[in-house]
């Protein structure tokens, strides 16, 4: 689990520290956390990508409140579990606005971190899974769902989204792997595309949406077809 804490108090900062290594060592989660000491810092850091499962925002903060920061991230992320920490009530109707999953007055009581972390621990086994990647010095966040296919080249995977690609070291052995009962089919040696973007299969080649066409092998067309065709079944597997 991937946290972001957002506080201009460095006792609290780390006072919350210390509850999520106890939580995540009783609950046996892996975690990492991301610490900064003010909006700006966060979004500078960001860049409009925010690679977390949780983020907890002060908001009583600087020039960028904790409400102006959550708008903000809301902007290009629907989806991140967001929750507010503050020393005063005012705020907590404006935390609807941004969906937020809880509004937490100090001084913070372990046990309801506990039971933020429990919230978000289940809600993220849920959501859809993703890739992060690192691009231009920064961390970019991609939903599987936003992935058109998979390429293989050399040593590296790119990755095909509507308008962009991206591409990182890995190989397709280990890609296919950690795709294993999803949506994603591999067409061929080099490709593997999302299922919910194929418009049309042919003997040697899948027409993808925008005209996009991958191959197809021989060896795969029948297992391609038959994943294509349960797909739009809802039976994939």
């Amino acid at each position: 689990m991937r946290i972001c804490l957002v506080d201009d108090d460095s006792t609290q900062l780390d006072y919350l520290k210390l509850i999520i290594e106890k939580w995540a060592d009783n609950n046996n989660v892996n975690f990492h956390i991301d610490f900064y000491h003010s909006s700006e810092e966060m979004l500078f850091e960001n860049n409009e990508s925010y690679p977390f499962d949780m983020i907890l925002l002060d908001i009583q903060m600087g020039k960028i409140n904790g409400i102006e920061l959550a708008k903000k991230i809301r902007e290009t992320d629907k989806n991140v579990t967001i929750a507010f920490l503050s020393g005063m009530a005012d705020f907590v109707f404006d935390g609807y606005e941004v969906q937020a999953i809880r509004y937490i007055l100090k001084p913070v009581k372990e046990e309801q971190i506990f039971e933020l972390l429990d919230y978000a621990k289940t809600h993220i086994s849920q959501e859809e899974k993703y890739l992060i990647l690192s691009i231009s010095g920064g961390k970019k966040k991609i939903n599987y769902k936003d992935i058109i296919y998979f390429e293989s080249m050399g040593h590296y995977i790119v990755l095909h989204l509507e308008n962009e690609e991206f591409d990182y070291k890995y190989n397709i052995s280990d890609l296919c792997n950690e795709l294993a009962n999803s949506d994603f089919i591999k067409t061929h040696r080099s490709y593997v595309v999302n299922a919910k973007y194929i418009e049309r299969i042919t003997k040697n080649e899948c027409e993808l949406i925008n005209n996009i066409k991958v191959p197809l092998s021989r060896n795969s067309y029948k297992s391609v077809n038959e994943r294509f065709i349960n797909y739009y079944k809802g039976k994939i597997g």
